[in-house]
């Protein structure tokens, strides 16, 4: 005795179900760019760094970034802040974690007495660890 099947599901194509692999796909690459944005965040400035020839790589980890910019300006993670709310940013940062650092990218045309105060604010603060960002001497 023989069984066959309906003729309809012999006719028929076995398909392959790909919806999960394209969702699956589509989150990853989601997460890839998102995650890219992120990291990228700080580079993206218009910020021209003085140039030295002595200096080591900084420590990776979470640092407060304070741009100090050409035309005066004070930019704390991608925002215009005042002096005194600086001083309130990075008291909070070092009541939060005891080691905080941060990390001063001054313009290579603005004041010196704006990056003094900016260093000022970070005593104010109890914040020890302070770095300046350069870039290495071109040799041309």
């Amino acid at each position: 005795m023989r069984l066959d099947d309906d003729d309809d599901d012999a006719n028929r194509d076995d398909v392959m179900n790909l919806t999960p692999m394209v969702d699956v796909t589509f989150l990853l690459l989601v997460f890839f760019l998102a995650a890219t944005t992120f990291a990228n965040d700080e580079v993206e400035l218009d910020l021209r760094l003085p140039e030295a020839r002595t200096g080591q790589a900084g420590e990776l980890g979470h640092q407060l970034t304070v741009n100090v910019m050409a035309d005066g300006r004070i930019l704390v993670e991608g925002r215009e802040v005042t002096l005194e709310a600086l001083r309130q940013k990075l008291v909070a940062a070092q009541q939060r974690d005891q080691k905080q650092s941060v990390l001063v990218r001054g313009d290579r045309e603005a004041q010196f007495g704006l990056g003094m105060q900016v260093l000022d604010a970070c005593r104010f603060a109890r914040i020890t660890k302070v770095d300046f960002a350069a870039l290495p001497v071109q040799t041309r």
